[in-house]
């Protein structure tokens, strides 16, 4: 009688405990991931256009990001991130400038690059909806807070070569340089995010996202020292800069 009890116990406290831990894993409300991969810049600094030196400025690079969301409801939520990203920089558009200013004397200089990274870190908040396929689940997000983008630091010094390809003696070095711009407009992101359990409240996340904002680049310099004569061209302008993410990353529900 005593077995009989026992095991009537156990079986009722499964029964229990198995629709409890079911119910539980349904109602997960919290997401915490970190993530990261591979970037692309878009907008008019991604893109090669003649005769503007920022055009065609920004390379590939990559990014991390942390994100955390609050579910209100099983198809709603709230989504909180951070990313920073580090592309790199083509010098190619000033060196094209940097000839500009050189061509009327009819020489051809060779040129030897010092840049920095550009950067673009954004801190966001909005909306996300969740597509929840038995245990995976599809999140989809649209946001707007703080972009900080800093633009990149050019240095070229330009030696005189000949017909040849080879310096010619005697010649004056001449430098060029783009200073760095640093702008924080309001921005947009919005993207998507598919998580895989792996065990317990851990998962492998998939994600992709676009960042962007329309900045105005103010008082941004192109210097040009040539002999004791000097040149500063003075950029201001509005631009669209952003960047397409595309990473993984780990995360826990809870």
């Amino acid at each position: 009688m005593i077995k009989l009890l026992t095991s009537f116990s156990v079986l009722t406290l499964l029964f229990l405990i198995v629709p409890t831990e079911r119910v539980k894993a349904q109602d997960t409300r919290n997401f915490f991931s970190v993530s990261g991969g591979y970037s692309l810049p878009v907008g008019e600094l991604a893109t090669e256009k003649l005769n503007d030196p920022l055009a065609g400025l920004a390379g590939s690079g990559y990014f991390g990001h942390v994100n955390y969301d609050h579910r209100i409801a099983r198809w709603l939520g709230i989504r909180l991130s951070g990313s920073l990203n580090q592309n790199s920089t083509n010098s190619g558009p000033i060196i094209d400038k940097a000839n500009s200013y050189v061509e009327a004397s009819g020489r051809t200089y060779n040129w030897d690059s010092n840049v920095s990274k550009w950067k673009l870190g954004a801190a966001l908040i909005g909306p996300a909806i969740y597509f929840n396929m038995n245990r995976v689940q599809l999140e989809a997000h649209v946001q707007g807070g703080i972009v900080r983008a800093t633009t990149p630091s050019v240095l070229l010094n330009g030696n005189e070569i000949n017909a040849s390809g080879q310096p010619v003696e005697g010649s004056q070095t001449i430098q060029v340089s783009l200073n760095h711009a640093t702008v924080t407009p309001i921005g947009f992101g919005a993207g998507l995010s598919l998580r895989l359990p792996l065990f317990g409240a851990l998962f492998f996340q998939l994600s992709g996202d676009v960042i962007g904002a329309k900045a105005k680049v103010s008082d941004l310099a192109i210097k040009a020292k040539i002999g004791q004569l000097e040149v500063n061209d003075r950029i201001n302008e509005s631009r669209f800069i952003g960047v397409v993410n595309i990473g993984a990353g780990l995360g826990i529900a809870f």
